[in-house]
């Protein structure tokens, strides 16, 4: 299960975050704007978010859980 989020505006500033898992929910946190979160539940798709002072930089991330990371490292 990989879990991500993508804005699409060429002209706009993009920051990445750093995604990792509290329990039901994969929380979503900017190293660049510290007031930032986004919150996905994984099982009843619920988001919240925790704007960003300024609303002009998008935000993006992905998550993926360890275990399937190692498995991405396997060889065929």
């Amino acid at each position: 299960m990989q879990i991500q989020f993508e804005q699409q505006a060429p002209d706009r500033a993009y920051h990445n975050c750093q995604g990792r898992r509290e329990g039901d929910w994969i929380v979503f946190t900017c190293m660049q704007c510290t007031d930032y979160e986004q919150r996905i539940n994984f099982k009843t798709k619920e988001r919240t978010v925790a704007p960003a002072a300024d609303p002009t930089i998008f935000h993006q991330g992905t998550y993926m859980p360890p275990a399937l990371e190692e498995v991405n490292l396997l060889p065929n």
